[in-house]
């Protein structure tokens, strides 16, 4: 006890408001950094000038500094398309980090909510649009749900990790897509590798009048692709704060995530926790493929055979700190970096790659300290480091419920 006292002195005062949040945004906007400069270095060294990439990619992603005669408020609602679906995915994805859970899988979930919602679309046309807009927004959820949850039941019945299994139901959600719209039922009649288009009725409507007549801007109203499920991600995003920071669920998964023993020393069902937090990331994910839809392409095409929403999500999540502020804010600047991709190799000349570099460099970074505050957390994954006394207090609670847990009832994960 003296030996804590002591090491609790020499680590002086708690750090003030501003000492967390720095200490919070230095991860992230450190790892943003890195990814820049090493992006700079890359395309300097390959001939490119770094500045002139740099600016058509805020130019592309921000509608700021665009001297090529790019109108800007195009760019921007191109980035809105893009990191509308980036924000439920980046949930879908956060939301089992937060219960210790590591979900590969949003990418499927998307997909079978795609699908879900262009099979309610095509089908049930004659509905009005206020009751079809709801039907195909929670069909798609729902199939999503279903996805996700196959996932938690595996996880907790017979504990099969779920990385592995979210990456081979990514492979069977792309097959079973390409299935139905290359010689399947859901094929356009005479067309190929597309689905039929969803009614009109099933279409969420654009945030700009979607008519050639009007001019906004200098250009057709109809050319601005950004929709109202940019409110519906945003609603997403408040449901996931709520749910995380003001209800018992949420609590529970937070406990899960930090300790499954003391969670279930607590009377918390962890193998419930475990299906009901996949269940609900799933019907995230998949609401995004059913909000891409009906707010983008209105039919299934084999783009989502290749899309990567789904993985950019990871990105999201880890850089948003699994947080509802931080991973809007994350979808922002992957949403830029998209949309600025072809503008940075149309007027700079730099090959819209480097998009994905950047990414990649990002994830990298967050990857590298995220492995390292792991490996600080004793004795396992997601527990947070405790002090020697509440360590021998923990150590003594993990004896006990050793001893009175079934043998079969111990570490689900």
């Amino acid at each position: 006890m003296a030996a804590a006292v002591k090491r609790s002195a020499r680590r002086g005062p708690p750090p003030t408001v501003v000492g967390r949040v720095g200490r919070a945004l230095g991860i992230p906007l450190g790892s943003v950094l890195l990814a820049f400069v090493a992006g700079a270095v890359i395309v300097a060294v390959t001939g490119g000038n770094p500045l002139l990439a740099y600016q058509a990619l805020i130019c592309g992603g921000f509608g700021l500094l665009c001297f090529g005669g790019e109108q800007p408020a195009l760019q921007v609602s191109n980035t809105i398309v893009f990191l509308t679906p980036l924000i439920m995915a980046g949930i879908a994805v956060a939301l089992p980090f937060r219960a210790g859970m590591f979900n590969i899988g949003a990418e499927g979930q998307l997909i079978m909510g795609a699908i879900a919602a262009t099979t309610i679309g095509i089908h049930l046309g004659g509905f009005p649009a206020f009751v079809l807009v709801p039907l195909v927004l929670i069909a798609g959820a729902a199939a999503g749900a279903v996805w996700g949850g196959i996932v938690g039941v595996l996880k907790a019945v017979t504990g099969a990790h779920e990385v592995v299994t979210t990456i081979m139901l990514n492979f069977v959600a792309q097959w079973f897509l390409r299935f139905l719209i290359i010689g399947g039922p859901l094929q356009l009649p005479h067309g190929s590798s597309r689905s039929s288009p969803i009614a009109s009725s099933a279409q969420l409507p654009t945030l700009l009048p979607h008519d050639n007549s009007v001019i906004i801007f200098g250009l057709p109203a109809s050319v601005y692709r950004a929709h109202t499920g940019l409110f519906v991600a945003l609603a997403a995003a408040a449901f996931f704060a709520f749910l995380l920071w003001r209800t018992s669920l949420g609590y529970e998964i937070r406990a899960v995530g930090q300790s499954q023993r003391a969670a279930r020393y607590a009377g918390i069902g962890v193998r419930r926790t475990l299906v009901v937090t996949m269940l609900i990331a799933g019907a995230f994910a998949g609401l995004a493929g059913a909000v891409q839809i009906a707010g983008v392409d209105h039919n299934l095409t084999d783009q989502y055979f290749t899309d990567t929403t789904g993985f950019d999500a990871i990105a999201v999540a880890l850089l948003g700190l699994n947080s509802a502020v931080g991973i809007i804010l994350a979808a922002i600047l992957f949403g830029a970096l998209h949309g600025g991709g072809s503008v940075m190799q149309s007027d700079a000349g730099v090959s819209g790659n480097l998009v994905y570099m950047l990414q990649a460099l990002i994830l990298f970074s967050i990857a590298a300290n995220f492995l390292r505050s792991v490996k600080l957390r004793l004795p396992g994954i997601g527990r947070v480091p405790l002090t020697p006394a509440a360590d021998a207090a923990a150590a003594s609670v993990a004896q006990e419920i050793d001893t009175t847990l079934k043998p079969d009832d111990k570490d689900t994960a």
